[in-house]
């Protein structure tokens, strides 16, 4: 009753809201009953106990590498198909090169390895490339695209996160050092608890706050706030971890999957006694060292902020005198009247008079603009204070982290409808019922939970389970990722959504063998790209000589390899790899790049500050792997966005990949792209005065292999007639760069063999 009373009345009804809110809030709580799910809800495939099966017999054994060969063979003789043949060398390394690191083969890779007479030379190729630093860079941008992870905090501030990039970098570590991938995801979800004085580990759970958040202090009830930052974090740990859409069950039942909205909460209720805090981790002399710089940078700018306030000082007078003009008597009695001795009334009214008589800047900048001399001394002053300011040091380094700071959590409660006024049921923390219905009993019970000093135990707890070899769905849904990158398409081709609306899986044997091998091999990542990487399948061409598309258009039984573009970042990397310009530097904060003027002129409109995008000021900085540069949630790079990079407001599983107008303007025409054919055209050119071999240089470089005559020939037909249509000393260049740019617009080079 006093829910439709609340619903009816709404929260802001004065005494009436009191007296509602008071007579729910006596209402003794009551526990969620348990819940039940009938057979056919725990026989569906994905909740069922991880099997190891034994790969099946085959007729053609000769084509099997390793166990995975088995599983694919299998369902091609099923069907009377046989295998792509095995794609050329130089297809192959272009592949792995990409798939492992994001950036191309060097010609000099690429030459060794065509070269390469070893029987062992691919897995030599392989253990290199997994070896590479490179690779955790590349494989971070799968991980951080699922913590949807940016450099800002999204809604209409967009503030800096000053120590975000912390978290992508222990991401990039982690991985080149493969470390288990129970402890990986441990970390993220109870680094503080696990590992309290480990700074890294502190860090690590930067994946609970690597989504949007807003923070704008007033605009927002308090507990709607904590409310979202929950919701955003059980949300983020369902899909990523466990492959379900258990953010669906938070204002109902889950319309299609066993999860009813109790469980949601329960498992929300592990993070109950979590903050969203930023740990210092900064020592004692760098505190001091930046305290230091702080101080003397702003005795630098006191003086000229005192003369910029000093000079605009009559204008502002000049204006507020204005707007209080145009109140009525009683309001400006009320506004002339000290604060101290308002009545509440004044108080209010005078609260609300406030915005209409504040001086803004563009009011204050209108008017001094109308005096030039003054107008210009304002200009140099502001530039003056930016360009100081611009020198101050980073703030002392914290750990964007999630911690607990006490034994207790508090109660959780079913909030109907989503609506943290409208309380039902208490509940405790759970995993979702549905998958411990499949487990052996005893996997997780309340006392699994172990509270520890000022901590309450409940995520580690549940990075327990999650990592458990009983959990049926851990090692399915990242074994899936790694398939999915390397493949195309997941054997499950929806990654995040293994529930019932889910695709089912093409090879549920396959996958179950995966998950289960994850598991012996320790939970760590390499052995398991080891094995798909070196399978035949992996190896296949991506050319049949029959095509099988009618019958399997998505190419789900894999009769040949998938033919896949480059991601956003792969397309920008694998130009400044090309152009010789690729910055190899690691780490640190996320960089500033350059964007388009109109770009800029679109988002930022003039402010007190003269540059609201202040680019970095090294320009070698800008040409850095894509992975570092800034990630500001409502400023999106044109060539990202035009190539599908996510947009970091929610997870991203997979990345769609769309065909359209703006991807051959960004590629033909923008500043970037044209920049690296000019350096990729002197790269090729190296001096020489030969043609045909500037030619075949450009074609090792960009493409990974040697040209045929036909394209050597059109080639200089085109150099040729470039040439004749440009004007000017520096045509031949000109023609080169075109010839270039030509290359970083082909399809060969924008997609992997």
């Amino acid at each position: 009753m006093f829910g439709l009373l609340r619903r009816i009345l709404g929260t802001g009804m004065g005494i009436w809201g009191g007296l509602v809110a008071a007579a729910i809030a006596s209402d003794p709580p009551s526990a969620a009953p348990p819940e039940r799910f009938n057979a056919e809800a725990r026989d569906h495939w994905a909740y069922r106990p991880v099997q190891r099966p034994d790969p099946p017999a085959v007729k053609r054994p000769e084509w099997v590498r390793n166990p995975i060969d088995r599983f694919i063979l299998a369902g091609l003789e099923e069907m009377g198909w046989q295998p792509a043949p095995e794609a050329d060398r130089s297809a192959l390394i272009r592949r792995l090169t990409f798939d492992l690191t994001g950036l191309p083969p060097t010609p000099k890779e690429v030459e060794d390895f065509v070269g390469d007479n070893r029987p062992d030379a691919y897995e030599r190729l392989v253990d290199r490339l997994l070896d590479s630093p490179h690779y955790g860079e590349r494989w971070a941008q799968h991980w951080l695209d699922l913590a949807h992870y940016a450099d800002s905090n999204g809604f209409e501030l967009d503030a800096e996160r000053p120590d975000a990039w912390r978290y992508r970098d222990w991401v990039v570590r982690s991985l080149n050092a493969d470390i288990p991938y129970d402890r990986f995801l441990a970390l993220q979800i109870a680094g503080d608890e696990l590992e309290p004085n480990n700074h890294d580990a502190l860090i690590a759970t930067g994946f609970c706050r690597s989504g949007p958040r807003e923070v704008v202090g007033g605009n927002i009830i308090p507990e709607v706030r904590r409310q979202s930052e929950l919701s955003e974090i059980t949300g983020t740990v369902g899909s990523v971890f466990l492959g379900l859409t258990i953010a669906c069950a938070r204002c109902h039942d889950h319309k299609y999957d066993a999860i009813p909205t109790t469980d949601y909460y329960r498992l929300q209720s592990f993070f109950a006694a979590s903050e969203l805090e930023d740990v210092p981790i900064a020592s004692a002399d760098e505190r001091h060292a930046y305290e230091s710089a702080s101080k003397e940078i702003a005795a630098r700018v006191k003086p000229l902020k005192g003369e910029l306030a000093k000079l605009e000082a009559p204008y502002r007078r000049a204006i507020h005198e204005t707007k209080l003009q145009k109140l009525s008597a009683e309001e400006r009695a009320v506004m002339a009247t000290p604060p101290e001795k308002r009545t509440p009334a004044q108080k209010r009214l005078a609260s609300g008079l406030q915005t209409s008589i504040r001086v803004t800047w563009e009011e204050v900048a209108a008017a001094v603009a109308a005096d030039p001399p003054v107008h210009r001394r304002r200009e140099v002053l502001k530039r003056s204070i930016e360009s100081i300011e611009r020198t101050s040091p980073r703030p002392p380094a914290s750990a964007m982290a999630l911690v607990d700071h006490r034994k207790q959590a508090e109660p959780t409660y079913v909030l109907r409808r989503g609506d943290y006024q409208s309380r039902g049921p208490l509940v405790t923390p759970r995993p979702p019922g549905i998958l411990l219905a499949s487990q052996k009993a005893g996997t997780f019970v309340e006392t699994s939970i172990v509270p520890r000093a000022e901590k309450t135990g409940r995520r580690s707890a549940l990075a327990r389970w999650l990592a458990s070899p009983d959990n049926p769905m851990t090692a399915r849904v990242i074994v899936n990722r790694f398939w999915q990158h390397h493949f195309g398409r997941g054997i499950v081709a929806s990654p995040s959504d293994f529930g019932v609306r889910g695709e089912p899986p093409s090879h549920p044997e396959l996958l179950d063998w995966l998950a289960s091998e994850l598991v012996r091999s320790g939970w760590r990542f390499k052995p398991i790209h080891r094995l798909m990487l070196t399978s035949s399948a992996y190896r296949q061409s991506n050319r049949s000589p029959v095509n099988h598309a009618e019958d399997d258009p998505e190419n789900t039984l894999l009769w040949r390899m998938n033919r896949r573009r480059l991601d956003a970042e792969g397309v920008r990397d694998a130009m400044l790899a090309a152009s010789g310009e690729l910055n190899p530097k690691a780490g640190g904060p996320g960089v500033l790049a350059p964007i388009e003027k109109e770009v800029e002129d679109l988002i930022f409109t003039e402010a007190e500050v003269v540059d609201l995008w202040p680019e970095d000021s090294n320009p070698a900085e800008h040409l850095r792997r894509s992975l570092y540069l800034f990630r500001k949630r409502n400023v999106r790079y044109p060539l990202f966005d035009s190539f599908d990079a996510p947009d970091t407001q929610t997870a991203c599983p997979r990345r769609e990949s769309s065909t359209h107008a703006l991807q051959a303007l960004n590629l033909l025409n923008g500043d970037f792209a044209i920049g690296r054919a000019r350096a990729l055209a002197d790269r090729a050119r190296n001096g020489s005065t030969d043609a045909g071999e500037s030619i075949r240089r450009l074609y090792r470089i960009a493409l990974a292999r040697e040209p045929r005559r036909s394209e050597i020939d059109r080639a200089r037909s085109f150099l040729k007639t470039q040439a004749d249509r440009i004007a000017g000393p520096d045509r031949d260049r000109a023609a080169w760069t075109d010839l270039a740019l030509a290359m970083l617009n082909s399809n060969e080079f924008l997609y992997i063999p």
